[in-house]
């Protein structure tokens, strides 16, 4: 089946298609001269029968047909003249529309020679006018695409589908320059099958395609970026760490009195003070390095079983040692839940961010109420819901960014560099599980951390037992 052509009559369609005569045209003037013959002859053969008048009737009825057919052949040329001129502005208009279009439209021989252009192709090759295009640009794959090969990757698509779609390439201009285009095109073919030309629209992407490039480039760089302040604090850490256990362990070797007792009460005092803000210390920096380490891709999970129960009651335990103003701990769950294939580390480690912000933002009058369970999908589950003084909705996003403190003045009422939660988002999504947060002033804070089915796994017979 031919194709119907992109382009307008005057530059596919033949004269001849419109001015074709009707059937009407060629008889009619032979009808009229049959209808007056027929009429004259008729009133001369009876005139002696029925007389003058009955003549005349037939001579009036006779030349009555030669006046209407007369009309009717006048009407017909008439409106036939009107389809000339109809056609005629049709196709004006849709040269005109063909001329002013944003895109460029083409057409080209299969070995790549144009056979037309319009402005706006010509436009975006750079060149005067479609005419000095057609003149100019004589081989498409030699003269337009920077790499030639595209030509005949062009048709090879079209060979086998007759019509490419988005076929993006770098064109050299006329004058030098470089740029990307889109081409959208299809093969014509006439009525018996017959390969005509390419016929087409062409589309200037530069700015797109270097757009995406500047993004590609800026995120790569960004990556690397991570990749090497990861790699920094790595080597870091060390000159840190060092001294710092230094400080950890000789005061803790002080406050044990391993080798003499101290007397004064208020050196006790001062190094009991120098052992918990050297701790504090290296957890902060523990927490910074893990942190920077999961957002330049460097953490990688050592993998193993555990129960959530038991993380959650380690964690709970060790942060309220000693700690007279803990709230209660409520504990909810179902009985002989799988066990989660995760990092145990890591996963204890969420869960003591979670919990310390919970035991920190809740009165001792409060309760921290843990539910463990399954989802929906069979996935394990934990919910930390606490009595504390909550937050804004709207602040919850905030919390969820490194370094972003809710209270960030110097004399804030609670202390923290604002890492917790953020760290606790990071080791979550590395094990393909979700956190999320809920809370509302007043109305205390819940937490839920979902992990995903396959992280799940069945206690062995033997362990239930």
């Amino acid at each position: 089946m031919a194709n119907k052509p992109l382009l307008p009559m005057s530059a596919g369609m033949k004269r001849a298609d419109i001015d074709a005569p009707s059937f009407w045209d060629v008889m009619a003037p032979y009808v009229i001269a049959a209808c007056f013959a027929a009429g004259f002859g008729t009133a001369v053969l009876f005139f002696p029968v029925f007389g003058l008048s009955w003549a005349n009737g037939m001579l009036a009825l006779g030349a009555l047909v030669i006046a209407a057919g007369s009309a009717r052949r006048a009407g017909l040329a008439e409106a036939r003249a009107y389809e000339l001129r109809q056609a005629e502005m049709d196709a004006a208009s849709y040269r005109a529309f063909v001329d002013n279009a944003v895109e460029g439209i083409f057409r080209t021989t299969r070995d790549g020679k144009y056979l037309f252009a319009n402005r706006a192709l010509a436009q975006i090759y750079a060149y005067d006018s479609p005419e000095q295009l057609l003149s100019e640009l004589t081989d498409i794959s030699v003269d337009l695409y920077v790499d030639s090969g595209r030509r005949y990757e062009f048709q090879e698509i079209m060979r086998g589908e007759e019509l490419v779609h988005n076929f993006n390439s770098r064109i050299r201009r006329r004058d030098g320059s470089v740029i990307w285009i889109a081409e959208n095109a299809r093969a014509v073919r006439d009525p018996d099958g017959l390969f005509l030309y390419y016929e087409g629209t062409v589309e200037d992407i530069t700015a797109g395609v270097e757009a995406q490039e500047a993004t590609r480039l800026a995120l790569k760089e960004a990556q690397e970026a991570a990749r090497s302040k990861a790699a920094f604090l790595a080597a870091m850490s060390h000159e840190l760490k060092t001294p710092l256990n230094a400080v950890i362990g000789f005061s803790e070797l002080m406050l044990h009195e391993v080798f003499g007792r101290v007397e004064e009460p208020r050196y006790r005092s001062y190094l009991g003070d120098i052992h918990e803000n050297g701790r504090r210390l290296l957890t902060m920096i523990n927490e910074n390095l893990d942190l920077t380490r999961v957002q330049g891709g460097l953490l990688t999970l050592d993998e193993g079983t555990v129960s959530l129960g038991e993380v959650v009651d380690d964690a709970w335990s060790s942060l309220s040692e000693n700690n007279t103003k803990a709230p209660y701990l409520q504990r909810e769950g179902a009985p002989n839940l799988p066990l989660l294939r995760a990092d145990p580390k890591r996963v204890r480690q969420v869960l003591s961010h979670i919990l310390s912000n919970a035991m920190k933002f809740t009165p001792p009058t409060g309760h921290v109420r843990v539910t463990t369970r399954l989802t929906a999908s069979g996935g394990l589950s934990v919910v930390i819901a606490d009595t504390g003084i909550g937050m804004e909705p709207e602040r919850i996003s905030t919390a969820l960014e490194p370094f972003k403190q809710l209270d960030g003045r110097l004399s804030r009422r609670f202390e923290g560099v604002g890492l917790g939660l953020p760290l606790a988002l990071a080791l979550v999504r590395l094990h393909g599980g979700q956190l999320r947060v809920e809370s509302a002033p007043g109305a205390g804070t819940t937490v839920s951390i979902d992990f995903p089915p396959e992280r799940t796994e069945e206690i062995p017979q033997a362990l239930r037992a």
